[in-house]
């Protein structure tokens, strides 16, 4: 029979002890983080609230809420970066989550404000700050989008790394449909941001971008189709939605590189839009729709076979599900970005006016499709962790 030394049951406690200690001061400081962020949403959400439109620093003062809304998109990122598996996920975090991206519908809001107020300005500087002042707005608008995007991916992000979901389900639930409502809400109010620009500007062809465009088109639709293609079984689960969870990521690097290349050229460059870009940039949004369709498959026939599946083998085929969701929200997220930073660098929006909105309204509907399936599988995973007790 095998004993054990009071010293090394002495220096396994230990070990727990300061494990735990670990992963209480990470909790702690992660929430320091986020009530750092909301301060910082709160204080851009006054400099925007006092801003006036028809003054003659209105396009300094945009510029300057620009540059305080990167600085909030930077820390999202350091924190996200930052993040390790093993968090334990309290209702102060969740809180403070929920109160950045509540934040975040304010700050959309603030900016739809000041775009009613554009036609003031339109009125009472040269053809020059109008430009400049529209670009900004623009600008400012695909910021805060991207500052909801961030907040949902690092949302995702806590939730995959979590080791206590089980325990905090509830909660957790409540907080992952507030996030997707309001981003949502965000990104619907940006619309119209963005529509009241538009319709100010009188003069409004680019393809530089189709052939990445038609690349991403084509490689999700692969994607989509081998995701379909998977029959999932409950001796090899665990593998085969690793092997998809690679494939996603692998994509979603290549939505990424696209991104960058489309950020870097909107530091120094301008485009002439065309309806042929225009369409490419809808059908790159149409394509989600395929991998929403898999994972929500995906979610069906997990419901069917997780009885018949180990615990060893559903509890990581349940993080890959929830990394698989994770890295498809951010497939959306970057998809809506680029036709927005497209937006901001455009010279000939005024010609395209008309499509644009038309586009912009048609990859809403296809981002806020998959953002649904998405809630869709992260609910039905964390029922599933709950359930088996993982």
């Amino acid at each position: 029979m095998k004993t054990f030394s009071s010293r090394s049951i002495f220096q396994s406690a230990l070990l727990f002890g300061a494990l735990m200690l670990q992963s209480v001061a990470a909790q702690a400081s992660l929430s320091t983080d986020l009530q750092a962020l909301n301060s910082q949403s709160v204080t851009l959400k006054s400099y925007l609230a006092s801003t006036d439109i028809a003054a003659n620093d209105a396009c300094a003062r945009l510029v300057e809420a620009d540059r305080l809304a990167r600085v909030i998109i930077d820390g999202i990122a350091a924190i996200d970066q930052g993040l390790t598996p093993g968090i334990l996920v309290d209702t102060t975090t969740l809180n403070e989550l929920d109160a950045l991206s509540g934040n975040n519908v304010s700050l959309a809001n603030e900016a739809l404000g000041l775009s009613t107020e554009l036609d003031t300005f339109s009125t009472t500087a040269d053809a020059f700050a109008i430009k400049d002042g529209l670009t900004a707005m623009l600008q400012l608008s695909d910021d805060i989008g991207t500052m909801a995007d961030r907040i949902g991916e690092m949302a995702d992000k806590i939730l995959v790394m979590s080791d206590n979901i089980g325990l905090m389900a509830d909660r957790i639930l409540v907080s992952q449909q507030l996030q997707s409502q309001n981003l949502q809400t965000s990104t619907n109010t940006l619309l119209t941001t963005q529509s009241n620009a538009l319709q100010l500007v009188a003069v409004a062809e680019d393809s530089s971008y189709n052939v990445s465009f038609d690349s991403l088109i084509a490689n999700g639709g692969l994607l989509a189709a081998r995701m379909s293609s998977v029959v999932l079984n409950p001796f090899t689960l665990n593998t085969q939605l690793a092997t998809v969870a690679t494939d996603v990521r692998t994509f979603l690097d290549q939505v990424k590189a696209v991104n960058g290349t489309i950020e870097v050229d909107g530091t120094n460059l301008t485009l002439i839009q065309t309806a042929d870009a225009l369409t490419k940039l809808t059908s790159t949004a149409a394509m989600l729709n395929g991998l929403s369709t898999a994972l929500n498959g995906y979610v069906v026939a997990l419901g069917g076979i997780q009885a018949m599946t180990t615990s060893t083998k559903l509890k990581p085929s349940l993080k890959s599900m929830l990394q698989i969701s994770a890295d498809i929200g951010g497939m959306a997220n970057r998809i809506l970005e680029m036709a927005d930073q497209i937006l901001a660098m455009a010279d000939n929006i005024g010609m395209q006016a008309d499509q644009i909105l038309v586009t912009q309204t048609a990859m809403n509907g296809s981002v806020a499709t998959t953002q649904f399936s998405i809630l869709n599988a992260q609910t039905a995973v964390i029922s599933l962790i709950v359930l088996r007790n993982l």
